[in-house]
């Protein structure tokens, strides 16, 4: 039975996340193709299964995985999962979705998000991956030489002279702006940004940020 779930999984995932048409090798030799269309990942994600899976050190992982999938699975193949998002005391954080054909984090994690606010999440923590390269391309020509010199260095990841207010009043203009995919998921669920957190991000993205993290609080 447990075979059978994974073969059928697989397929179903192989089928959804397809970009263009590719011939699948089925039982018994038939060859058919299958075209991934935006009805398919629509369906896919009105139907996706939202797991709670407890881990370490009080951590709540939630995972939208295809409709039917058992846990077992969830839990055993993370290529599988369509979108996760973290829960640790009442702080959400780490959206990310995981197949990027279903769409961006607002339109793909907001259910994810829905899990852990009713388990408690109160806050959010929001990477701002982006910033860097938006303040290289849009806010340069509108600074003095000086301070540019400051935030050009801080957006090539040299944080030796690292100006707080300089590089705050960028990230709250990205986030305000609606430039960050992941703190947009937390403005669109009732979400107030109350700070800009500096050199917080420690994943190996951050160079893509300054290390900047926007922190949100629900409102409700």
């Amino acid at each position: 039975h447990f075979l059978h779930t994974t073969n059928r999984t697989i397929m179903m995932m192989m089928l959804h996340t397809t970009r263009a048409a590719s011939p699948l090798r089925l039982i018994g030799g038939v060859s058919r193709t299958f075209f991934a269309s935006s009805t398919d990942h629509t369906t896919l994600l009105q139907d996706a299964d939202v797991h709670c899976i407890p881990l370490d050190d009080g951590v709540k992982q939630y995972v939208l995985a295809a409709s039917g999938m058992e846990e077992a699975m969830v839990k055993k193949v993370p290529q599988l999962h369509l979108a996760r998002i973290y829960l640790k005391e009442q702080t959400v954080y780490g959206a990310k979705v995981v197949n990027k054909t279903l769409g961006d984090i607002p339109s793909v994690c907001g259910r994810l998000l829905d899990a852990a606010k009713q388990d408690g999440g109160r806050q959010a923590r929001s990477m701002l991956h982006g910033l860097s390269d938006w303040v290289l391309a849009e806010k340069l020509s509108d600074m003095q030489d000086a301070e540019a010199k400051v935030v050009a260095k801080i957006a090539d990841g040299n944080l030796d002279s690292y100006n707080e207010k300089m590089w705050e009043q960028l990230a709250l203009e990205y986030v305000n702006q609606g430039l960050g995919d992941e703190a947009n998921l937390y403005l669109e669920k009732d979400a107030t940004l109350i700070r800009i957190e500096h050199q917080a991000d420690t994943s190996e993205f951050a160079n893509t940020s300054g290390g900047t993290m926007a922190i949100f609080e629900f409102n409700k």
